[in-house]
């Protein structure tokens, strides 16, 4: 599963470049979808780590690649690339997930 964006000015901070913050919500969203394609459940972020590795210019076809690496009961441990179009990794995200149960 892969997840993507183009970077927009709207995403950019005063110097040009996708903010981190920005860069923080794209990856939560990838890395829960990931979660969601491996449990068919919703679930939350428990923790996020960002390493930053190179900055990403407005303009950039910026893409995700999610992969759950442990399944601990309700928990679920997932790691993503962030790859810009040039194959460079600007980033790497890790979270660890807690599904949740429907109430009825």
């Amino acid at each position: 599963m892969r997840t993507g964006m183009w970077v927009l000015d709207r995403h950019c901070n005063g110097m040009g470049f996708l903010h981190g913050g920005m860069t923080c919500a794209f990856s939560d969203s990838a890395l829960a979808w990931a979660v969601w394609s491996a449990t068919g459940k919703m679930s939350v972020t428990l923790k996020l780590t960002m390493e930053f590795m190179d900055i990403v210019r407005e303009g950039c076809w910026l893409e995700a690649h999610p992969h759950v690496t442990l399944i601990d009961g309700g928990h679920v441990h997932v790691t993503a690339r962030l790859v810009k179009d040039d194959g460079d990794i600007a980033a790497r995200a890790d979270a660890i997930f807690r599904t949740l149960r429907r109430k009825g």
